[in-house]
């Protein structure tokens, strides 16, 4: 289920070499525009600094909507992983998955971060790329065992609980979870990126 060169980095740019539904077929379910939606998402809408068209899509299910983004918030903003390692963990997850959309948001939030050209590109080999620092690597292996395994094995336990909290390895796990469930509803419904003219 790999993204084998899905992206080529220059600056903080990123070129597609796009495969997954988000990037080559139109999009099944249209951005819902802020006029249309529910009026019980007036508190959701003034609480966005940026309307995306993920939102725009999730709110067609304005419940949903209202349930995800106090989730949402706590990975981004709240959550006990430092925002170096929180982007990390969803490049990565954004590649693997082949999530265009998600890449191109969080690379701003990685240079953001303090994540290097370089480390983004590295990102994309995984926890084989020759990481300096271990708990980073650590960190892509954990992203890559959930993905591909729901679960990590006792030895990677044993290594997060010696480099992590347990509040960290828990948001580690949900940032996780929150990001492969929006790469599904990403990849097929269709989101495209906001053109940014």
């Amino acid at each position: 289920m790999g993204c084998e060169a899905c992206y080529r980095v220059t600056g903080y740019r990123q070129v597609g070499y796009r495969r997954s539904m988000n990037q080559t077929a139109p999009t099944r379910l249209a951005p819902l525009d802020e006029s249309d939606w529910d009026p019980q998402l007036e508190s959701i809408l003034d609480g966005l600094s940026t309307v995306l068209n993920v939102h725009r899509v999730m709110a067609h299910h304005p419940e949903l909507l209202a349930a995800w983004m106090p989730l949402r918030n706590h990975v981004v903003a709240n959550g006990t992983l430092s925002p170096r390692h929180r982007e990390l963990v969803i490049l990565r997850l954004s590649h693997r998955a082949g999530v265009a959309y998600e890449w191109h948001h969080h690379f701003a939030r990685a240079s953001q971060a303090g994540i290097s050209v370089a480390e983004a590109e590295a990102v994309r080999i995984g926890p084989a790329a020759g990481w300096a620092d271990q708990k980073e690597a650590l960190l892509l292996t954990v992203a890559d065992e959930l993905f591909d395994k729901q679960a990590v094995g006792d030895a990677v336990w044993a290594e997060l609980t010696r480099a992590f909290t347990i509040p960290q390895i828990l948001d580690l796990i949900v940032t996780v979870g929150v990001y492969t469930t929006l790469a599904m509803f990403i990849n097929t419904t269709g989101v495209q990126i906001e053109n940014e003219a």
